[in-house]
């Protein structure tokens, strides 16, 4: 078999593969979520996808990556790359990451930026395609936001870093928490918790970026709306 035979093989297959794949996936949103590893976050969203009934062929969520901020933006970018070379696409990519004390918050920020300038270069999209998802100081702070709306700024304080101070806080609320915890997002629907959570959330983060005082704040809430906004869309195309 010559290798122009060969090259037109491969190339039908990988076809025939998007064909099946895009045919299992209903008609909205293709979307993947990234976070820190082996932690609440991935639970979390897992729980909303299913709650929702959003299709796990549509939302892929990935917590393989480790805690660092620059691993969970270029972990999403090599899927996103991935993705593409299957002749495939996400039509958006979160990347949830804390502040916490990392060191490589600012550049996962930056490179977000650089991802989507050289996305609409590319003409890809005019619009942003990935998005990062950040608390300040750690994602419990959003849990937080479900029974308080807290503005308490966070700084270490002796062997306590800032991310345990939050659990802290949390634990007046939800005292058996604990990292990996399940059922949260069940919770927070069964207490009627989480209209007011995104309230406080969106007031405290305009703020922030109004003031620059970004210690706490979160845009968890864009990300929630986001996938709700998604099981509106499925309502209406069935």
């Amino acid at each position: 078999m010559g290798s122009e035979d060969l090259f037109h093989k491969r190339k039908a297959k990988k076809q025939q593969d998007s064909v099946r794949r895009n045919a299992n996936r209903k008609p909205y949103d293709h979307v993947l979520i990234v976070c820190e590893g082996e932690k609440t976050e991935p639970f979390y969203f897992e729980e909303m996808r299913v709650h929702l009934d959003l299709d796990s062929a549509n939302i892929k969520i990935d917590g393989s990556c480790d805690s660092s901020p620059k691993s969970v933006v270029e972990y999403a970018q090599e899927l996103f790359n991935k993705e593409r070379v299957k002749a495939g696409n996400y039509d958006r990519v979160f990347c949830v990451f804390d502040r916490d004390q990392h060191e490589t918050f600012d550049y996962a920020l930056g490179k977000i930026n650089a991802i989507n300038d050289e996305l609409r270069k590319e003409e890809c999209s005019e619009e942003v395609v990935f998005m990062a998802i950040r608390s300040i100081p750690a994602f419990e702070y959003w849990f937080l936001l479900h029974f308080t709306p807290s503005t308490k700024p966070y700084s270490p304080l002796g062997t306590k870093s800032v991310g345990d101070q939050v659990i802290d806080n949390l634990k007046i609320y939800l005292p058996n928490y604990e990292k990996k915890q399940k059922g949260i997002y069940k919770y927070s629907i069964d207490n009627n918790l989480i209209h007011g959570a995104k309230a406080h959330s969106k007031r405290i983060f305009e703020n922030s970026k109004i003031s620059g005082d970004i210690n706490p704040s979160t845009n968890v809430h864009d990300l929630v709306e986001y996938l709700e906004k998604l099981k509106c869309l499925t309502k209406h195309s069935t």
